[in-house]
């Protein structure tokens, strides 16, 4: 048994960047990360996995930047890579359960073939558990995580006292929720 290896496979369950295919729908929350996520973005215009007609759905989080909300603050990142895509921006921060229950009041989510759901890189497994719970179309989704400054990834976050409290929190989280009822492992 290697716990390490058991906690990473179940809660880092996203994709890399290589990856990843062609998507037409991006779900995105603007989380402390904006410069680097931007930058993975032009990187996912060059290969093609977004293109110019990819909607973007951007959920806000805080003021990182002068009172810039975090997704102007990645607006501005996505205009210096050249990324002009159309944006829809929900004027407060979406948790994984309420982008659920709410994605219909912005878009149908059937019109669309692929959808990537971009948020930090140790949420993915309580997002998946979320899309099952409400009916979100999880066969046609995929996920990629960011890293914000604390660099919680799947390669090395057990490397670092703050990831893995971090981490562990998740799980905490996850646990808690099935608790209560808000999830379910089945």
């Amino acid at each position: 048994m290697n716990t390490i290896q058991d906690i990473t496979d179940f809660i880092f369950i996203g994709k890399n960047i290589d990856e990843l295919s062609h998507y037409d729908l991006l779900i995105i929350n603007a989380d402390w990360a904006e410069e680097q996520l931007a930058k993975d973005m032009r990187i996912m215009l060059d290969r093609n996995i977004i293109d110019e007609d990819t909607l973007f759905i951007i959920c806000d989080s805080h003021q990182p930047d002068y009172g810039r909300s975090s997704a102007q603050v990645l607006i501005d990142c996505l205009k210096k890579e050249n990324i002009n895509n159309k944006i829809i921006i929900d004027d407060k921060y979406i948790s994984n359960p309420e982008i659920l229950r709410n994605i219909d009041k912005l878009v149908n989510v059937n019109d669309y073939n692929k959808i990537l759901r971009i948020a930090k890189d140790f949420v993915a497994r309580r997002w998946y558990m979320n899309a099952k719970r409400h009916n979100f179309p999880i066969d046609k989704c995929d996920f990629y995580g960011v890293y914000d400054n604390r660099n919680i990834s799947k390669n090395d976050w057990y490397k670092s006292d703050v990831a893995v409290k971090q981490v562990m929190k998740e799980f905490i989280n996850i646990g808690q929720l099935t608790i209560d009822d808000e999830l379910s492992i089945k």
